[in-house]
């Protein structure tokens, strides 16, 4: 099964009175890379995103943002904490100032109220506590994500087939191409040799089969073709296996073109090195489309 490293992913609910909104992007990579932004409320469970992210996901770079809208409408429930060492520290300045002024008014509570800065707003303890609601809108982004990648892993698999196909009847015109040639090589050879011996009473006519067998040996490309094929065949039917890697198609990619720089080294045809040209430039475009592919 094809599935690409580009990808996007979004989703977003609403816990108590915030709105939580998750984006996770995915771009090639050789290894997989899983980097994320975080609310403060959240630092401490990067790890644990990573690990839902590394269930999923096995190559690509992935970013992941994690966001909080405090603005939402209705009534807040803050979290106020006091801070005793700002109230002593105030209480002590209230107490200077009434000595220096001879103000002999009691310091009342109403007065140290009046300094916000006594207290301390905790809005991260009541996102902590929804921490399990907050994941399912991550794994739903994930899910979003790779629902995407899938997608786009149909379109690459399509393009891939089509020129995997089209190697093949390439290689089916080869095989008829070189028979062709071989038999025209043969009928020249046997030609040339008897133009050039004058008696022909001298000429070894088993000894020039066997030479003749021999050179369209080193011609023939059938062996070849027939172990391009295979390949082509074991990429068409495992392409759509669900653990078949990019990295396992590459390497059948490069047996592929392995064997068509040996066609192509061992044929004496003009057309057969045309049609070898055009299979690696299909070739190309196939690695080209791997790079994408996790």
């Amino acid at each position: 099964m094809i599935v690409s490293m580009t990808g996007f992913g979004r989703a977003s609910g609403k816990i108590k009175k915030s709105i939580i909104s998750v984006e996770m992007r995915s771009i090639n990579s050789k290894y997989l890379e899983i980097t994320s932004r975080l609310p403060i409320a959240f630092s401490d469970k990067e790890n644990e995103i990573k690990e839902l992210v590394n269930g999923t996901i096995t190559r690509g770079k992935v970013n992941i943002s994690v966001t909080v809208d405090k603005n939402s409408s209705g009534p807040q429930n803050i979290n106020l904490q006091i801070q005793p060492d700002v109230i002593k520290d105030y209480y002590k300045l209230l107490t200077d100032i009434k000595r220096v002024t001879n103000i002999k008014e009691e310091i009342k509570i109403d007065h140290i109220l009046k300094f916000s800065e006594i207290f301390k707003v905790d809005e991260n303890e009541e996102l902590k506590r929804q921490w399990d609601e907050v994941k399912k809108v991550i794994l739903n982004a994930l899910k979003n994500l790779y629902a995407m990648k899938l997608r786009e892993g149909r379109v690459l698999e399509k393009d891939m087939l089509k020129r995997i196909r089209l190697m093949n009847k390439k290689l089916n015109i080869i095989v008829k191409l070189s028979e062709k040639t071989i038999n025209n090589y043969k009928t020249k050879l046997k030609e040339k040799v008897q133009s050039l011996l004058t008696d022909k009473t001298v000429i070894d006519k088993s000894r020039l089969e066997f030479e003749i067998v021999m050179l369209s040996d080193r011609m023939d490309v059938t062996e070849e073709v027939i172990r391009s094929k295979s390949h082509l065949e074991y990429f068409t039917k495992n392409i759509g296996e669900k653990e078949l890697s990019g990295r396992r198609l590459n390497f059948l990619v490069q047996e592929i073109n392995r064997e068509i720089n040996t066609i192509a080294s061992k044929s004496n045809s003009s057309e057969i090195s045309q049609y070898v040209v055009e299979m690696k430039e299909e070739l190309e475009k196939i690695k080209e489309q791997l790079q994408n592919v996790e």
